[in-house]
Formats: C-alpha cells, structure tokens, sequence
C-alpha cells in the first residue's frame, strides 16, 4: 500500500507527523510526503517539514519518500498521487491551505483516490505504537 500526505505553510506539526506516520505503519504503507510550494517560498523552506517526516518515518521504521512540487495544490496533489499509484490521500487540517485549495477545486471529483481528512487536534500518536 502507498499512501501520499501533502504538506504546505511553514509549520508542520508533530502531533500530525505523528499520526501519518501511525496510519503508514499500521498499514504497513509507503508513505509519499509532498511538499506544495506557495509562489514566494524556496525549496529550502521546504526541507524542515520534509526532515521532520522522514526522521519520524525511519525510527518508525516506515518508508517515507519527500517530494517537493510548485504548482496547484490539487492539481499537483492529484498528478503525484498518480503518477506514484497511490491507494489513499492524507489531508492534514491544520492550516487549512490544502483543504481550501482541494475543496475549492473539487478535486475529489477528480479521482477515484480514497481521501482521509485529519483535523489539527487529533492527540499525539502513542510512541510505543511507532516503535512497536
């Protein structure tokens, strides 16, 4: 199973990383990190966020892959998504940017990708389940 979880804004939080990743080892997935870039942020302003995924990933001992794109938030999220065969898509609600964009595009109209939505105050992911 492969499972890609799109990130934009500047802060990536841990609680979120947290839970992805959770999700990733209970099904045994990839996970694809996708980093969406405003028009006025730099690959560097990327790495952060990424860096926290796959750190997170490895001592969880699941595969993350990070990716960094420019461009529509649901059209690149859709074409990644793709282009990787992907099997679910992971919307963080943290900052909203992603689900707007996605929303507003009504890109779930546009594929047939099972989307799963998780809201900023989900609680911090058992670290023993991570390890475990």
């Amino acid at each position: 199973m492969k499972i890609i979880a799109p990130t934009a804004g500047s802060v990536t939080r841990r609680t979120t990383v947290g839970y992805v990743i959770n999700i990733a080892k209970r099904l045994n997935a990839q996970l694809v990190i996708l980093r969406v870039l405003t028009d006025n942020e730099t690959e560097a302003a990327a790495e952060k966020s990424l860096n926290l995924f796959i750190e997170t990933g490895k001592q969880a001992k699941v595969p993350v892959d990070g990716i960094v794109k420019r461009g529509d938030i649901a059209t690149v999220v859709i074409g990644v998504a793709e282009e990787k065969s992907v099997d679910l898509i992971i919307l963080g609600l943290s900052h909203g940017e992603i689900i707007a964009e996605w929303m507003n595009a009504k890109a779930m109209e546009k594929t047939d990708i099972p989307v799963l939505l998780i809201p900023k105050w989900v609680p911090t992911a058992d670290k023993s389940s991570l390890n475990g």
